[in-house]
């Protein structure tokens, strides 16, 4: 909510429309706020693209006039008072959050996912409530209570700037130092405290939950978890494993549940490296559930008992290679690597890391990974 607010209008631009001529004014310019999850933190982001200014037949000092846009953006909210946001602002932006959490029962595979989410997380209150908020407790949210919480997220969180592109770095610190992000921003902030799940009592127990709704088609949302890897098995093997499962449309899931055997309208696997878990998600028929996880489960054995091709292996790294590749070709790309080098450095990985680990990668290594996968959890969207 707070996102959608601070984005709809400033102090000196008071609508949106007002705004949006702004970002023309300065050829077109793009600013994002919003939210997302990066390890036990909460991530609000504010970012603004803009055109280089040596590709502008016009200089209007690009770089000082984006910069103080996205200033205001952060720090000149559009206020009724001392204590409130501006009502039109809050009170649209409010109707149309709720709106689109309203609708969030209308997607089944998310639904699914927040179901699994939850049997993952059952002992952290923090993570039963999804990163886009719970429609309950925003119908409670006053002005005055979102604008408590702007103040505090202002005056207290942890700061990291990010800036990409082909810019003078003696030149923007020079912008920087002389613009309202300067006499905001206190440079001590970085107190960041990394919290792991451990998952270590669904691999005891897993969980499992089965909801009935009347819907056409059902879900079935799956959660393993993966041991941590040992020093000589490739930081790869996990991904490629999870590409040759589910990963891909050339994998033994796609090809074997849903094309050879038509036991799925859709299935697929992902893996998340940073808490080692492997989730497969499918839409089937209520009536062939229990036929499509036997063969789910013969995938995963198909790859624990080493039945897999070079061929595959081969096709794994051109993915794993091309993904890095295209991914590396983006803005967001390098901010998020500068995010997590502040967070939690040990993430990632330099290109000759790569390249390392993905030519040190052999079948052992994914059979490995697969043989040390646990389901811990298990959740059904039962369509009646």
């Amino acid at each position: 909510m707070l996102a959608n607010v601070l984005s709809n209008s400033t102090k000196h631009y008071p609508t949106f429309k007002a705004l949006n001529d702004r970002e023309m004014e300065l050829y077109g310019s793009e600013i994002n706020v919003y939210t997302r999850n990066l390890l036990n933190f909460n991530d609000l982001a504010f970012s603004i693209e803009f055109a280089d200014p040596k590709f502008l037949i016009r200089d209007i000092n690009q770089v000082k006039e984006n910069l103080n846009l996205l200033g205001e953006i952060v720090f000149q909210p559009n206020l009724k008072n001392q204590g409130e946001f501006d009502d039109t602002s809050f009170d649209t932006e409010k109707r149309n959050l709720m709106s689109n959490l309203a609708a969030v029962g209308d997607n089944q595979d998310l639904v699914s996912i927040l179901g699994l989410t939850s049997l993952l997380y059952q002992n952290n209150p923090d993570r039963q409530i999804p990163i886009f908020g719970d429609i309950d407790q925003l119908d409670k949210l006053t002005n005055a209570e979102l604008y408590k919480h702007y103040i505090d997220v202002i005056n207290n969180d942890a700061i990291v700037v990010n800036v990409v592109g082909d810019v003078d770095e003696a030149e923007f610190e020079k912008i920087f130092m002389n613009s309202m992000f300067a006499d905001n921003i206190d440079g001590s902030r970085h107190d960041l405290k990394i919290h792991f799940d451990k998952f270590d009592e669904l691999v005891e127990s897993p969980a499992k939950k089965e909801k009935h709704k009347h819907l056409n088609q059902s879900r079935l949302a799956l959660a393993y978890l993966t041991k941590k890897i040992d020093q000589d098995v490739s930081r790869l093997a996990p991904q490629a494993m999870n590409l040759i499962l589910g990963g891909d449309d050339q994998s033994q899931l796609f090809l074997q549940v849903r094309e050879k055997n038509s036991l799925a309208y859709s299935v697929s696997s992902s893996y998340q490296p940073i808490n080692h878990l492997v989730t497969i998600q499918a839409g089937l028929d209520a009536k062939t559930i229990e036929q499509a996880l036997d063969l789910i489960n013969k995938q995963i054995d198909f790859i624990k008992n080493d039945k897999f091709s070079d061929d595959q292996i081969v096709h794994a790294k051109k993915v794993l290679d091309t993904r890095r590749e295209i991914s590396s070709d983006s803005i967001q790309h390098y901010i998020m690597r500068s995010i997590w080098e502040t967070v939690y450095s040990k993430s990632l990985l330099t290109d000759d890391q790569f390249k390392g680990e993905l030519n040190k990668m052999d079948r052992k290594h994914i059979v490995a990974v697969a043989q040390d996968m646990s389901a811990i959890a298990q959740y059904r969207l039962i369509g009646d």
